[in-house]
């Protein structure tokens, strides 16, 4: 049996769960104002080779938080126990430092450290 998971399949988990979890505020916890600077961030780092990548991701996470989208996938339950894990480890951290998370993630993984790593919240 093969293994089809996206080889950034942890990191991706991560981003859905942050960006269905805290919007746009994760997002500028990134430096960034928007979620397209954010998508064309995640694709010139490598983390993913398009857009809709990370809005899947989000989508499989957003029907778990009080936010306006429900998730085109309709998934269900689904992601319940990836939310469910990432709550365990992460459910009192606030956007700036779920963000550092992901962050120091993607640092080990891909080599890559971002500009805005480990800046504090304001």
């Amino acid at each position: 049996m093969s293994d089809n998971r996206h080889e950034n399949y942890e990191i991706l988990n991560l981003i859905g769960y942050g960006l269905a979890k805290f919007d746009l505020d994760f997002v500028k916890a990134f430096g960034l104002e928007t979620k397209t600077a954010f998508y064309e961030s995640m694709i010139s780092k490598g983390v993913v080779d398009t857009i809709g990548t990370i809005k899947n991701r989000q989508d499989l996470f957003d029907p778990f938080f009080d936010n306006k989208r429900k998730g085109w996938w309709q998934k269900g339950n689904t992601y319940l126990h990836r939310k469910t894990f990432i709550d365990l480890l992460f459910i009192d951290y606030n956007a700036s430092q779920f963000a550092n998370v992901v962050k120091l993630y993607i640092k080990d993984k891909l080599g890559i450290v971002d500009e805005t790593l480990l800046r504090l919240a304001q």
